[in-house]
């Protein structure tokens, strides 16, 4: 405890320091249908998540399966809590494929009847719904990782006995009483997120009632495309589209190194800390679903996914944002030396990689112009040569695409006419690492 806090009776949180992505969390409490799981398991736990980034975790309750602000977790004291971690390294590939699977099962509906065949017994028929172990189950399973035998039915008790899985050790923490005043009242901005999710997809589910994630309402979108005003309708009243306005305005300080500077120099390091640590996770998912949806608005002109691919777009935006603020603070306090962002060179791996994720048609355009041409050298855009690399200066780039194209002289022209002031890179610069 800090600064002589008194711990508040009977409370604990998890101990973030402690904590890596990827760790399963084991909990309990002391409501009833708790007691019953642990009765009909034998165990002292009834209730599994996953930690799938700093102050985050993804589980599956009667809300469906949702993300939750972990620091809003206190847990009574008598309750018993488990993180355990798989023995040895969980490669990157395996650790985005396990957040991969939990963030797209958000919004699946929660199955009460098959989370009570998994602690009590009965016919195994397993349908896309959730309950909390076979979420997490399922989630290592799709990355190659068997927890358990039957990742379709398995209890919190099935997981805590995985010989697969290590205890973390001091993984809680007791809540000061200043802690527990400071989050009462405080809005929930994971609950209004929540909240906007399920009305979405409820509203969506009166249309299809197999409807489960988002990818399925993408799915019956395209093959009912008449219905795209009535899920732009619904997309609005749900709120998704503006739940970002509340944790933006909540925090303003973390856009705001101004506002940063002065807040409590302790606090911000560890909070700038983890905001950076969190960009070793794998692929951004802002960036990710900006891509997908920028892709579906291509193919199908359909402005649901227009507005979608826009919200991601901002969503990317203000996630940089805060990362740059986190970077400069740690930077102008002599914690972090940064180096400028070297150039990618265009239609090298990394720059295809980076592409791919934020804008896949333009990366399929630029291939394909490629393999026409049977070169690298030609212009990204429409293939003629001779053709440079150029690069947008910083306050031109966008949040998660790339900044360098390879261009043809009209090219660059019609560019720089459009709004995108490109600069020619030097020869040695922007061909450095082969195309």
């Amino acid at each position: 405890m800090n600064r002589g806090d008194q711990a508040e009776p009977g409370v604990k949180r998890l101990n973030e320091s402690q904590l890596r992505t990827g760790d399963i969390i084991l909990v309990t409490t002391t409501a009833a249908v708790s007691a019953v799981i642990r009765a009909a398991t034998g165990s002292d736990i009834s209730h599994a998540m996953v930690y799938v980034e700093d102050r985050s975790v993804i589980d599956a309750t009667d809300e469906g399966v949702q993300a939750r602000n972990m620091q809003r977790l206190f847990i009574e004291a008598s309750c018993p809590v488990h993180v355990l971690r798989l023995r040895g390294e969980i490669s990157t590939d395996q650790l985005t494929a396990v957040r991969t699977y939990l963030r797209g099962s958000i919004g699946t509906r929660y199955s009460k009847r098959e989370a009570m065949v998994a602690g009590l017994g009965g016919a195994r028929r397993w349908t896309r719904q959730q309950f909390c172990s076979r979420l997490v189950a399922q989630a290592f399973a799709s990355a190659g990782i068997g927890l358990v035998p039957d990742p379709h039915y398995c209890s919190p008790a099935d997981l805590k006995a995985s010989p697969l899985l290590e205890v973390v050790l001091e993984a809680t923490l007791p809540v000061t009483a200043e802690e527990a005043a400071a989050w009462e009242g405080h809005e929930d901005g994971p609950q209004q997120m929540r909240d906007a999710i399920s009305a979405l997809l409820a509203g969506a589910r009166t249309k299809n009632s197999r409807i489960e994630t988002f990818d399925d309402l993408n799915a019956h979108l395209v093959a009912h495309p008449d219905q795209d005003e009535e899920m732009c309708r619904l997309l609005e009243i749900s709120g998704y589209l503006s739940v970002w306005r509340t944790e933006k305005a909540k925090n303003p300080w973390q856009y705001d190194l101004a506002l940063m500077n002065t807040m409590p120099a302790d606090e911000i390091a560890d909070y700038c800390w983890s905001v950076l640590a969190n960009e070793d996770g794998g692929p951004n998912r802002y960036v990710v679903n900006r891509g997908a949806y920028s892709f579906l608005f291509r193919q199908h002109s359909l402005r649901f996914f227009g507005q979608m691919a826009n919200l991601y777009e901002l969503l990317a935006t203000l996630h940089r944002q805060r990362v740059d603020t986190a970077a400069r603070w740690l930077e102008a306090h002599g914690h972090l030396r940064q180096e400028p962002a070297a150039a990618i060179t265009p239609h090298s791996d990394e720059w295809f990689a980076v592409l791919e994720r934020w804008d896949p048609a333009q990366a399929m355009m630029t291939r394909q112009v490629i393999r026409m041409t049977g070169r690298t050298d030609v212009c990204s855009v429409c293939g003629d040569d001779p053709a440079a690399d150029y690069r947008l200066p910083e306050q031109h780039r966008s949040a998660g695409g790339v900044d360098t194209l390879r261009l043809c002289d009209d090219c660059v022209r019609i560019r720089r006419a459009g709004g995108e002031p490109f600069f020619a890179l030097a020869t040695d610069e922007g061909r450095s690492g082969g195309a």
